[in-house]
């Protein structure tokens, strides 16, 4: 066993002078820092060396062997022929300031300490895993098995949401003071514009009022052209107003009709600026009434939140939206029966104005209970009686 210390400005040269010096069969066993204060921290100004030790024929127990020999200042000799291994007979283990530190240069080419370290880490996650005896860890436990609530349990519980749903009319239209005005409110996206023209048709075309519609709805690319080509279809004005002086000026010019429609912007239920504008707006008549337009399609919590934040509005009741566009409606049902609002007319599609209809319980509790496959017959039957085509009525000019 040969080994050697070298000294150098940087651990570059050094390792040139291994190599010159041991071959390149010479193993790095530890590398540090000459020079250095306690804890090889290097104060500012403080010239240091680097020290490696080198080895050849690596035998671990030989690191005891003897002292170590004086540094080699840096010169290039020719490379010497590896000295027969020599077995050194046990002696003490140094103490702990005569140890090295591990090398961070070459460390790989140790075969025997990757072993170690390798040991090291199956004992370490070993002893994470292991258990103590008489005791259960939390994450080894077998998680309890929780029982699932049988179809009679779902029935039940379903049957008493059913039972609890309130449904209410749209408002009289025959009002003495004036206009019966309706306000569809919502987030975005839940089809308001779509179902202020199909209430506009049924007021209109099912049973012969006379109709205006309004727009609030001026951010969204679109929105009031779509609403006006449905106006214009069925015949009906169509105002758009941007001011709250605006909206006191178009229902003024429209006293005579039995019905105005007010379709407002969708935004966001956190968006208290945008409640507290609507609050503003609709508080100077007692004549609106505010409905909140929900889809189905919509998630549990957000349905909950768009509930809670359009209700300083008062809302009067609940527009259901995209029934056809989900097949399950437990979470629909909930939420509805939730909100303590009754539902007033449900859209069960986008032509218009075939897919709307005054809300129903029997239709509503078969659709919960029975899914989207049960009420096609029960839409045949209402799109039978209420053929508007065949109704008679008189549009407005």
């Amino acid at each position: 066993m040969r080994i050697k210390r070298f000294e150098a400005p940087d651990a570059a040269t050094a390792l040139a002078m291994v190599k010159a010096e041991m071959g390149e069969d010479a193993v790095i066993l530890a590398t540090k820092t000459i020079g250095a204060s306690r804890g090889n921290i290097v104060k500012k100004g403080q010239e240091t060396k680097v020290e490696v030790v080198a080895a050849l024929d690596y035998d671990l127990d030989s690191l005891t062997d003897s002292e170590p020999k004086p540094a080699q200042t840096y010169s290039r000799p020719a490379a010497t022929k590896p000295s027969p291994p020599v077995t050194p007979p046990p002696v003490a283990p140094p103490k702990p300031e005569e140890q090295y530190e591990p090398s961070t240069i070459s460390i790989a080419d140790s075969n025997k300490h990757s072993h170690l370290e390798a040991h090291d880490l199956r004992m370490r996650f070993a002893g994470m895993l292991k258990r103590q005896p008489g005791q259960e860890t939390q994450s080894a436990a077998k998680p309890e098995k929780t029982s699932r609530p049988n179809q009679q349990e779902v029935s039940q519980w379903r049957d008493k949401l059913i039972d609890q749903l309130s449904i209410s009319p749209l408002p009289e239209t025959t009002n003495p003071d004036g206009p019966t005005i309706i306000a569809l409110v919502g987030a975005t996206g839940v089809g308001k514009t779509t179902t202020a023209a199909k209430l506009a048709a049924w007021f209109s075309l099912h049973q012969g009022l006379s109709v205006a519609m309004l727009s609030m709805d001026c951010y969204r690319i679109g929105a009031t052209d779509q609403l006006r080509t449905y106006a214009k279809i069925m015949r009906l004005p169509c105002e758009i107003v941007l001011r709250k002086q605006d909206m006191d000026s178009a229902i003024a010019r429209h006293t005579d009709k039995d019905v105005i429609i007010i379709d407002t912007a969708g935004k966001s239920p956190y968006d208290q600026q945008h409640i507290d504008e609507l609050q503003d707006w609709f508080g100077h008549s007692r004549n609106i009434h505010p409905y909140l337009v929900l889809s189905a399609t919509t998630k549990k919590e957000d349905l909950a939140s768009t509930v809670a934040g359009y209700r300083p509005l008062t809302i009067s009741g609940l527009i259901l939206t995209k029934i056809d566009e989900t097949r399950t409606y437990a979470t629909l049902c909930q939420q509805v029966v939730a909100s303590q609002l009754p539902v007033a007319s449900i859209c069960t599609g986008q032509r218009v104005p075939e897919d709307f209809m005054i809300a129903s319980k029997i239709f509503l509790a078969k659709l919960f209970r029975h899914g989207w496959d049960a009420i096609i017959d029960e839409r045949a039957i209402i799109a039978e009686r209420d053929d508007w085509t065949a109704q008679p009525h008189r549009s407005a000019s």
